[in-house]
């Protein structure tokens, strides 16, 4: 499977509205074919709109991964974005309701390997354990490793 990349696509619109499509397709897609998938997505929108009344031009610029894609190309998924909280667990825990100053605060043993951190699904579910954990947890967005296609 071809690794994939987010593209914001947008097409000179006579009448379609909104005036970026998101493209979620492979990293060596060209902008014809980005093109392509933004204009059969805007038609299977609206069936009542020809495809003529899309202008033949178009710019193609990267896209923060972030953003949910309108389209993803036929062989591809989305990668899931992994937070992690960057911080020795098993230290953070014991000192939970410990308070900090910023001398004390150094003692504080942080996960420096992105491997080793705690994962969540969502940036929000990270935020919540690292305020439960201790509010000194550094929540990091973690790197797209080999298993994100």
């Amino acid at each position: 499977m071809k690794k994939g990349k987010l593209y914001q696509v947008s097409i000179d619109e006579i009448e379609y509205q909104p005036h970026f499509i998101m493209v979620y397709a492979s990293e060596e897609a060209k902008d014809k074919d980005l093109q392509r998938l933004a204009t059969n997505f805007i038609v299977s929108q609206n069936p009542e709109l020809p495809e003529s009344a899309l202008v033949d031009s178009v710019i193609v610029e990267p896209r923060d991964p972030n953003k949910k894609p309108d389209v993803v190309a036929e062989g591809l998924h989305v990668p899931m974005p992994a937070w992690g909280v960057k911080m020795g667990l098993l230290y953070a825990q014991a000192v939970h309701h410990a308070t900090y100053d910023d001398d004390e605060f150094d003692e504080i043993a942080y996960v420096r390997d992105e491997t080793q951190a705690k994962r969540f699904k969502t940036e929000a579910e990270a935020k919540a354990f690292t305020q439960w954990l201790n509010p000194a947890c550094e929540v990091v967005r973690l790197q797209a490793g080999d298993d994100h296609d």
